[in-house]
């Protein structure tokens, strides 16, 4: 047997699908009987081991009854492996049909090769740096924790770590592989040994890369074999969370590797690491939350300093410092509330919400401006001139930026396209279900995209639905071509109505729900959703809980609690499998459909998703009126 395959997985299938669908037609390339593929579910709660045993009869699989982690469960399989190779693939991972072929050709006269990886290109068709790697050596590692190696990606003094003097298109002898996809000879293996089992997740490919060049092997980066890796989706890599269990990895691998200064500063490194992704990350994601409200505040206050400053020009009528510090505080108020309120910082920017957000901070001002003592005034003309301003501001901000950064900003399209690329036996199928869940215009394109035919051509659109039956290779040339293009691609597995991958991940669907996201998925029905709770939570404070049947659950303290946001008014029941990837809502006083809590689990996956994909404050409104009255 050439070849033996062993994804392990947890909790993802549906990219579990596109992975073993796509391993699969690789592995018929190689003739019957010369590879088997091997799944080793890590306890996963979603029902993955079932559905693999069920769907793909030919699939050896594991079902283990506890996490024993990315190590153990990859040893175990691999100590039943067959194959003169053995490829660890994740299960989040698409590959082209032709890629074990490639792959197995240019090894053919490769004696000395024990380890090989390949070009892995994320969801929004971006090549990953992580294809190739050398030693994390602390001053390699503090490059990457730093940021240095940006500043020379081709400089194999500030990017070892990435091994950046090998091009990305070029085949070359490397240190370290990615355990996502790590091509191993089975004699390299019986050699150096399998996994290190001390590693729960993280650590233990460049461990075993190390080991198989101290064994007299050579680990090889082939260009010529790409794949996809949907980068992340079984692990969350943002949270701080994961990046200390990363490093705990690399703890465990510098105790091995590295002795005497170079230990100190590996561990002064790890804690260094953990530190500086945990500040980045959260001012990463402060930015990210109100760097345009931010940009409305300073511009509105600049604004305000310019105008009672010209209006003294012109006049000769001085204002003292406090009327003038009012006047900018308020204006920069007044866009700061009104912004959070109609959710100015949403991408792609929505034209009635960016006008809404200018008229509600214009009123604002003339109204908080009215309240003020005569002492802190300053003259009317001046607060006239702001308030047209501030109509205009969010306006004008958002198309300087469209105007200077067109592929990064643009305004949200009435009604999206979106564009399906399938095989004529798919194409009804999936027009079908989109249309039926995601509500927009659907245009079907007669391409189907290859590896001799990579192109995409322009489209008018924003959103790409490719389906699975095309085959990883088109998958592969699809995601890489959109991305010239910044199209967000979904591909659609075989056996289930979902869409997944995707380069906006902040507008991707979950698993559960219905692609297009028109219901809680998407940030301004939350934010919706959010108003909604305030404004009841202060009608509940003025008028009291009333004395109906469910006046206990209308209590103020409750209203308290859904002001602080620790609670929702209306919100899901849980309980029920997969119930993790429903949009994040806090606690529920009531519960989706009719307030209370659903008496089966399938019945509150029913209320739950219905709630989820088809939300609307109306309907949340009547049912508490209704539940108030009753």
């Amino acid at each position: 047997m050439k070849l033996s395959v062993v994804v392990v997985s947890y909790n993802v299938k549906g990219y579990l699908s596109l992975c073993l669908s796509s391993a699969l037609k690789a592995m018929d390339r190689l003739g019957e009987g010369a590879a088997e593929l091997w799944v080793v579910d890590n306890a996963s709660s979603d029902g993955s081991a079932d559905w693999v045993k069920s769907h793909y009869p030919s699939v050896q699989v594991l079902a283990l009854q506890e996490n024993l982690g990315f190590s153990k469960a990859n040893n175990l399989a691999m100590a039943q492996a067959q194959g003169e190779w053995v490829l660890l693939l994740n299960p989040d991972t698409v590959v082209p049909e032709d890629t074990f072929e490639r792959i197995l050709d240019h090894l053919k006269d490769a004696p000395e090769v024990g380890g090989l990886g390949v070009p892995m290109f994320d969801g929004s068709g971006q090549w990953l740096p992580e294809s190739k790697r050398g030693m994390p050596t602390p001053w390699a590692s503090f490059c990457r924790l730093s940021g240095l190696w940006r500043l020379s990606p081709r400089s194999p003094r500030l990017n070892s770590y990435y091994f950046g003097h090998v091009r990305a298109e070029e085949s070359a002898d490397v240190e370290v592989l990615s355990g996502a996809f790590m091509w191993m000879r089975k004699k390299a293996l019986d050699e150096v040994g399998l996994l290190d089992e001390s590693f729960f997740m993280y650590g233990e490919d460049i461990d075993l890369s190390i080991r198989l060049i101290n064994g007299g092997w050579v680990n090889r980066y082939f260009s010529e074999a790409p794949i996809v890796h949907f980068k992340g989706e079984s692990t969350k890599k943002g949270s701080l969370s994961y990046v200390r269990v990363f490093h705990d990895a690399m703890r465990i691998f510098s105790d091995k590797h590295f002795a005497g200064g170079q230990a100190v500063a590996m561990r002064w490194m790890i804690r260094l690491g953990i530190r500086l992704r945990a500040v980045s990350a959260f001012l990463h994601g402060l930015v990210q939350k109100h760097s345009m409200v931010v940009l409305d505040v300073l511009t509105a206050a600049a604004a305000g300093v310019a105008v009672v400053e010209l209006h003294g020009l012109f006049t000769g009528i001085g204002h003292p410092v406090l009327p003038k510090a009012a006047m900018v505080g308020l204006g920069a108020l007044s866009v700061w509330w009104s912004g959070r309120w109609f959710g100015t910082q949403d991408i792609p920017f929505h034209r009635l919400r960016i006008a809404m957000s200018g008229f509600g901070a214009a009123v604002s001002l003339i109204l908080l401006y009215s309240l003020l003592p005569e002492s802190l005034r300053v003259s009317r003309l001046s607060v006239a001139i702001l308030s047209v301003f501030l109509v205009g501001l969010p306006w004008l901000l958002r198309s300087v930026l469209i105007a200077a950064r067109p592929r990064r900003y643009n305004w949200r399209q009435v009604r999206s396209k979106v564009v399906i690329s399938a095989p004529p036996s798919h194409w009804d199928e999936v027009k079908q279900w989109v249309t039926s869940s995601f509500g927009n215009t659907v245009e079907v394109m007669p391409w189907e995209p290859n590896r001799e035919d990579a192109g995409l051509p322009p489209l008018d659109t924003d959103m790409v639905l490719l389906s699975a039956g095309l085959g990883g290779g088109a998958c592969l040339a699809a995601i890489r071509a959109a991305g010239g293009q910044q199209l967000d691609v979904r591909v659609v597995p075989d056996d289930f109505r979902m869409a997944l991958g995707g380069a906006r991940k902040d507008g991707a669907p979950t698993a559960n729900l219905a692609w297009g996201m028109d219901g809680l998925g998407r940030s301004d029905r939350r934010r919706a959703k959010r108003r909604l709770d305030l404004a009841w939570s202060l009608l509940v404070l003025l008028l009291g809980p009333g004395s109906g049947r469910h006046a206990d659950r209308f209590a103020r303290g409750n209203a308290w609690q859904v002001l602080r946001g620790r609670n929702t008014w209306i919100g899901f029941h849980k309980g029920w499998d997969e119930a993790d990837r429903l949009p994040p809502l806090p606690e529920a006083i009531f519960y989706a459909g009719t307030g209370d809590k659903a008496l089966t689990p399938r019945e509150a996956r029913r209320l739950d998703l219905r709630h989820a994909a088809d939300f609307g404050w109306m309907g949340d409104l009547e049912l508490l009126m209704n539940l108030r009255m009753d």
